[in-house]
C-alpha cells in the first residue's frame, strides 16, 4: 500500500464542536481534477447478497440487485492511491426500493476508519441507525449541504477483525451525478475530531441492503446536464437489521481490484 500520510488541510468548520451541530461557508481550497484513469474495482458480496455487477470500459459501471434481508453488497470504481481531487462522477441510480447508498468510499488505516460521502439513498437514510452520533456538525462544498456523522463498529476491516469508527458525510439534498471535492470533506470531518490517516483509495460504490434496483454509473466524467437535486428524508425511525458474514467473492479486472472482506451493517 503506497503511504499518503495524514491530511495537512487549513482550518474549517471552525463553529463546529463534537456536542453542538453547527454550519460553515463553503470553502474551496486548492484541489485538482481527477485526471487519471480510473483504476481500482470494488466487488464484495455476501452470502446472502444477490447482484448483478458490469465492469464496463473505462470509469463506467453497472449494477442491478435483488436483495434479501441479510443480504449485503459493495460495488463500483474509483481510483487507488487516494489524494485531494474533485471527483467527478455522472449517471443514474435508482434505490427507492429497499436500503442502498450511492457515494465516495473508502477506507483509512492509523486511525483505522470506513468512510463514506453520500450522495443518494433509497428508503433508509444511513444515519438511521441505533449506534449512529450525529449530526457533529453540517457543511457547505459540492454545491449543497452535508451532515457528519459516525458510527463504532467492530468487526471485518481493512486489516481483518477490529475495531474502527465510521465516518459519513450526507447530503441534504439527494443527487447523482457531479464533482466531489473529497478534500473539503476530509477537513470537516477533522474539524469535529473525525481524523484520517493513510487513506487506501476513493470508489463511487453503490452499497445496496435488502431490497431492489440499478445503478449504471461512469467515474471521471461530469454530467453533461444539470442534474436535479431532492430533499433528503429526515426520517430516522428505523434502522437495518444485522446482515450476514460470508465469503468474500472477487471481480476479475485488469485493474487493481478491492474484494477485502467488509464489516456487515
Amino acid at each position: 500500500m503506497v503511504s499518503l500520510g495524514s491530511i495537512l488541510g487549513a482550518l474549517f468548520l471552525s463553529a463546529c464542536s463534537l456536542a453542538t451541530p453547527a454550519t460553515a461557508a463553503e470553502t474551496q481550497n486548492e484541489t485538482h481534477v481527477e485526471t487519471r484513469p480510473v483504476n481500482a474495482v470494488q466487488y464484495w458480496v455476501n452470502g446472502a447478497g444477490k447482484v448483478d455487477f458490469v465492469n464496463g470500459p473505462g470509469g463506467q459501471w453497472s449494477a442491478k440487485w435483488d436483495n434479501p434481508p441479510g443480504g449485503d453488497f459493495v460495488v463500483g470504481k474509483g481510483y487507488r492511491p487516494a489524494t485531494d481531487m474533485l471527483f467527478n462522477y455522472s449517471g443514474t441510480f435508482d434505490g427507492e426500493n429497499g436500503n442502498a447508498y450511492l457515494g465516495v468510499y473508502g477506507w483509512s488505516i492509523d486511525p483505522l476508519a470506513e468512510y463514506y460521502i453520500i450522495e443518494s439513498f433509497g428508503n433508509h437514510n444511513p444515519s438511521d441507525n441505533i449506534y449512529a452520533i450525529g449530526p457533529l456538525g453540517t457543511f457547505q462544498s459540492d454545491d449543497g449541504t452535508y451532515e457528519i456523522w459516525r458510527k463504532p463498529r467492530y468487526g471485518d476491516s481493512i486489516v481483518g477483525i477490529a475495531s474502527f469508527t465510521q465516518y459519513f458525510s450526507i447530503r441534504t439534498t439527494k443527487r447523482v451525478g457531479g464533482t466531489i471535492n473529497t478534500g473539503n470533506h476530509f477537513r470537516a470531518w477533522d474539524a469535529v475530531g473525525l481524523k484520517l490517516g493513510t487513506k487506501d483509495s476513493f470508489l463511487m460504490v453503490v452499497e445496496g441492503q435488502q431490497g431492489t434496483g440499478s445503478a449504471n454509473i461512469t467515474v471521471g466524467l461530469p454530467p453533461k446536464h444539470p442534474v436535479p437535486e431532492t430533499p433528503t428524508d429526515k426520517r430516522r425511525t428505523a434502522f437495518p437489521g444485522p446482515t450476514s458474514t460470508a465469503t468474500t467473492t472477487s471481480q476479475h479486472s485488469t485493474m487493481t481490484t478491492t474484494s477485502r472482506p467488509k464489516p456487515t451493517k
